[in-house]
């Protein structure tokens, strides 16, 4: 009788990597695993969308980079209409863009102000 408990004993002691693998548990992923899986697949969907970007035709690739507006006057300015047509009288082409910055035509509208006091 001691002899079968003994090698009962010895069987529940055995590590599971030497079981058969029908005979072995489910295993957990350690914290370890987790966070490298995690640092893993957060490098992999990076390189994925920098790829995809770097696939974009150049026309759509300035859409994502945020440009400021020019500081130009022409909103306070007489001759600058909201037709999205011609927007200045004297200077459509330039109109809202860095040249019209220094425009020699630049006359203040008297209305702008009022509404901005």
């Amino acid at each position: 009788m001691e002899g079968t408990q003994r090698s009962a004993k010895a069987i529940a002691t055995q590590p599971s990597n030497s079981l058969p693998p029908s005979q072995r548990g489910i295993e957990t992923l350690p914290a370890l695993d987790a966070a490298f899986l995690t640092i893993v697949s957060l490098v992999l969907i990076s390189a994925l969308a920098a790829l995809v970007y770097a696939c974009l035709p150049k026309r759509w690739q300035h859409s994502f980079i945020f440009k400021p507006p020019p500081k130009t006057l022409c909103y306070r300015c007489r001759y600058f209409s909201q037709n999205p047509y011609l927007k200045c009288a004297l200077h459509p082409a330039t109109a809202l863009t860095e040249q019209a910055v220094d425009c020699r035509d630049y006359c203040p509208n008297i209305e702008a102000k009022r509404v901005e006091e």
